[in-house]
């Protein structure tokens, strides 16, 4: 085959199943580049599915293609069911849930499954495990969920606001007006339950198999001693009893790499899987202690803009509730896939945390965080908001929905270079002191990264950027605001998943 072109070979192997183009593969250096570089098993970047609150179905931000085969980005393949969100992608295969029921779907191919019902008991933070380099059969795994933090019962000779009897348990509130003693007795038996590890040696999980069409329960046996406490999980700022939480948490994302599975979990760990060996590993993840400084916003400016509407005296109050704001804001944690594997990133305001893990080798048995990238982003953000033609700028990506036509001032020729980006670092006296009061959020959503490049992808409100971590730069793609909402708030960034295209799968056609 070393004497046939490449343009020839490469015609060849379009016409074969993907396993074999998988076996094909690891034959030699030249047919993996020429697999690779063609997309013939798993296609690169086609875009991102966006679950936005209050929304009834996920958006799909993407660079437009011409040339087919066209993805569905509404998922209008699938039966009508009025509500549905995206929970996981995995190589080409998304997991959607509606109400109660569970889809696994194929938005190139079209074709889906609907999953048996979920038994309770283990959480609803599915993920599903594909790799069509290995079999096109796929997997669904929920684990069971941690015990839960001890609460005080409701005391009934205590009475209680009215306003509070229908909760089961007391507020933080009104934990603290309860009797000494009371606390006490439930702080200590949280104390003594929270030191149990966490997950256990034999950590049990519901299991759904294509090639059963069943759920069954699987145990996964830890293969070393490193594990996290209980205590740890409930501290975690986004656990689902956290104090702190104010709205439902975003779910922890999952990745397949060279084999194994990578699941993030609440308590500041990793859990890698062996699928096949039924073995799993702790990774703690690089700790976040006074790594991200809050932004201070300064007074003099803050009455000076608003001066107009407000008296000073009120002005300053809003002024110290906005600093609060700011100071309380929890930074956010993201598990992804990218050029050099596994990724950490860590978001705190416009501050930017990456880490690459380096798995254990000979020459170092131990898995290690190296931390890869850090910066501020701000000053390549203001530098776009404070444009005088920023709504005039060009877009590569968009908000599509699945409907015919596309904008015309979209770009299709957006291929990840750093073409027309802008330089994060600059020096303050660049922008002048009204820079903060441009059109800009004060923190950042992190959407994703790019499968084969250093490039992450993030959300400002509801525009789009690529930040090159190599140049430290950052290029505007577009916006993807939801269609028909009338209001930002309504609608905030939830959840997103890149999605890299397979061309099949042995799921039902129900078409």
């Amino acid at each position: 085959m070393d004497l046939l072109p490449e343009e020839l070979l490469a015609d060849i192997l379009r016409h074969l199943p993907p396993r074999p183009i998988a076996v094909c593969r690891t034959v030699s250096k030249g047919l993996r580049a020429v697999i690779d570089s063609r997309g013939l098993l798993l296609r690169g970047l086609r875009g991102i599915f966006i679950n936005c609150v209050g929304q009834d179905e996920p958006y799909f931000f993407s660079r437009p293609e011409r040339v087919a085969p066209r993805v569905d980005a509404g998922l209008r393949f699938l039966p009508d069911i009025g509500w549905r969100e995206a929970v996981h992608h995995c190589n080409g295969l998304l997991l959607v849930q509606d109400w109660e029921k569970l889809y696994v779907c194929n938005p190139t191919t079209q074709r889906w499954a609907q999953l048996p019902p979920r038994c309770k008991g283990f959480g609803d933070a599915e993920h599903h495990v594909f790799d069509p380099t290995v079999s096109l059969h796929y997997e669904v795994i929920a684990f069971a969920e941690a015990p839960r933090k001890p609460k005080i019962p409701i005391q009934p000779d205590i009475q209680r606001p009215s306003w509070h009897e229908r909760c089961r348990y007391y507020t933080q509130e009104e934990i603290q007006n309860l009797p000494s003693a009371l606390r006490a007795k439930y702080d200590r038996e949280a104390e003594i339950k929270g030191l149990a590890e966490w997950p256990p040696s034999s950590y049990a999980a519901r299991v759904f198999s294509s090639k059963s069409g069943r759920w069954d329960e699987r145990v996964y046996v830890r293969e070393d001693d490193v594990t996290v406490t209980l205590t740890d999980v409930w501290s975690d700022p986004w656990w689902v009893e956290s104090e702190t939480l104010t709205y439902h948490a975003p779910r922890c994302n999952a990745v397949c790499w060279r084999g194994a599975f990578y699941i993030h979990c609440r308590g500041g760990f990793i859990i890698r899987l062996s699928p096949q060996e039924h073995k799993y590993q702790v990774i703690k993840t690089p700790r976040l202690d006074n790594i991200f400084t809050p932004p201070r916003l300064d007074a003099d400016d803050y009455l000076r803009q608003e001066e107009p509407y407000w008296d000073k005296e009120a002005c300053l109050a809003e002024f110290e509730m906005d600093q609060e704001l700011l100071n309380n804001r929890k930074p956010s944690m993201h598990l992804g896939k990218s050029e050099h594997g596994i990724y950490y990133t860590a978001l705190g305001w416009h501050q930017l945390r990456v880490w690459v893990l380096h798995e254990a080798s000979d020459s170092n048995p131990i898995l290690e965080w190296e931390l890869k990238h850090k910066t501020d982003i701000k000053p390549s953000f203001l530098q776009h908001y404070l444009r005088k033609d920023r709504k005039k700028a060009k877009k590569s990506w968009s908000l599509d929905r699945g409907t015919e036509g596309s904008d015309d001032r979209i770009d299709y020729g957006w291929d990840s270079s750093d073409y027309g980006v802008t330089n994060v670092e600059r020096e303050d006296d660049e922008y002048d002191d009204d820079d903060r009061y441009c059109d800009m959020r004060d923190d950042m959503d992190f959407l994703g990264y790019h499968p084969s490049k250093e490039i992450a992808f993030l959300g400002n409100g509801f525009d789009g950027f690529a930040y090159y971590l190599g140049t430290s730069k950052l290029q505007y793609l577009g916006t993807f605001f939801p269609v028909g909402c009338c209001h930002s708030q309504v609608a905030a960034t939830h959840e997103s998943f890149i999605y890299t295209p397979c061309m099949d799968d042995l799921l039902p056609d129900n078409t």
